[in-house]
């Protein structure tokens, strides 16, 4: 498949900078599943996990604009661009503020009506509302948070992005506590209310953070002083990939809208299972994030063959450590879950669901090395093409045919989504072998 070779590779440089990473994701996974745990009951935690699918779809959509800044910032740093690199951010700075703002508007007004439409069941539909109301507010903190982490790391400031992290979590989780025990509240509203606290404070300590190190001037006469076509550019690179996200995205909402026809116990099962997934797929996450980095420096530089040893190297170490992690989850689902859940029939589908979630972690691990390189590449449209297409062609109607067709259940609905992962891995492989992404380019030392 590929040729590993690790000459041009600074191999000490990539860990060291894939482990604050790793780290900062593990203490947002433990943002975004600590709710659920300390509410304390399955139908709260659903609720929850209802009110995040559609506030994840926003977010990533979020993380993919900051995402684009980042390559090109990375790519005008390899071409010593200094003040293109400071255009750049300030504008996606302004540009995911701004549509953050709306969307916490949209969902203030829609958030029944959008939960309706996933089919939510009765029981837990009030305390998803609430939930997705309050978080919702706060949407823009989580994309000033998004913008100011994505700049930092460009500039390999990655343990102040984890301090802030490990903040933010003790800030979370010690509001939870204070809501729940210390004030009484029950539900959802009562775990919903800290997460937008510690994301105000994460913002005000990450602004800070980006003033004392970089001095950065992020004043509205700085942005009127930006070029148009660093705009564009960034436009260039993140809607495709911004499309993609929320394609993705809205086919999990769908695929969740199809589960949700079975039963609440497989809705509790897609809670607790998402959740154990996530853990399998964080190194990669991490380290194709580092790899963004030094990749984008690689090009902006021209140097190709370090690039594409780069890409390959990450992509083997990556399934390595998502097979790992997945078999590990399988083999020990009974006990993992049994600390989740005290309801049998849950822990054993649960169990089910996370072994043919191995074949899925395999291709996920490729998918991510892959679509990310190819972006900083510049090879945008094929890989934003190809996910739309196999994620409704293969994970939707497949989920449809195997799960409510045939009758399997949220079992049929994860083995098509691992063959939706599974087919796009081989296609992008094949894809980056073929080397047309070298001809490709961002920036140049003109730029």
């Amino acid at each position: 498949m590929f040729r590993l070779q690790k000459q041009h590779i600074d191999i000490r440089l990539l860990l060291r900078l894939t482990l604050p990473i790793f780290l900062e994701l593990v203490l947002q996974l433990l943002v975004g599943n600590v709710d659920k745990i300390m509410v304390g009951n399955d139908y709260s935690a659903t609720a929850i996990n209802q009110a995040n699918t559609i506030l994840d779809m926003l977010a990533v959509s979020l993380s993919v604009l900051s995402a684009a800044s980042l390559i090109l910032i990375s790519q005008y740093k390899g071409a010593h661009n200094k003040e293109k690199e400071q255009q750049v951010y300030v504008l996606s700075f302004y540009f995911n503020l701004t549509v953050s703002l709306s969307i916490g508007v949209l969902l203030a007004v829609l958030a029944r009506p959008v939960l309706s439409a996933i089919h939510v069941q009765p029981e837990i539909m009030d305390e998803a509302v609430i939930y997705l109301r309050i978080t919702g507010s706060g949407l823009f903190l989580q994309a000033v948070m998004l913008s100011l982490s994505a700049y930092l790391r460009s500039n390999t400031y990655m343990k102040q992005c984890l301090f802030v992290a490990f903040l933010f979590n003790i800030i979370n989780i010690s509001g939870n506590a204070l809501f729940l025990w210390g004030f009484g509240m029950q539900g959802a509203v009562a775990v919903a209310i800290p997460s937008v606290i510690s994301r105000l404070m994460g913002a005000l300590i990450l602004f800070y953070e980006v003033r004392k190190y970089l001095r950065l001037n992020l004043s509205i006469t700085q942005l009127f002083r930006c070029r148009r076509s660093e705009l564009l550019k960034i436009l260039k690179i993140g809607l495709p990939s911004c499309g993609e996200s929320i394609s993705y995205s809205f086919s999990q909402i769908v695929i969740l809208a199809i589960i949700n026809t079975f039963s609440t116990m497989e809705a509790v099962v897609k809670t607790y299972a998402t959740m154990l997934a996530m853990c399998s797929y964080l190194f990669t996450s991490a380290i194709s994030q580092a790899m963004q980095i030094l990749l984008g420096r690689a090009l902006g530089a021209k140097r190709h063959q370090e690039a594409e040893e780069l890409v390959v190297w990450v992509t083997v170490v990556s399934c390595a450590a998502s097979i790992t992690i997945s078999v590990a989850i399988a083999l020990f689902a009974n006990t993992i879950f049994g600390l989740l859940t005290d309801n049998a029939d849950v822990i054993r589908l649960c169990r089910t669901v996370m072994l043919i979630d191995i074949a899925l972690e395999i291709g996920r691990a490729i998918n991510i090395v892959m679509v990310r390189a190819l972006q900083t590449c510049g090879d945008v449209i094929f890989p934003t093409t190809l996910a739309i297409i196999f994620c409704w062609a293969v994970a939707v109607c497949g989920s449809w045919l195997l799960g409510s067709v045939l009758g399997l259940g949220i079992i049929g609905v994860w083995v098509a989504m691992s063959a939706d992962e599974l087919c796009r891995a081989g296609i992008f492989i094949v894809r980056f072998r073929r080397g047309n992404w070298k001809n490709l380019s961002l920036v140049d030392e003109k730029s």
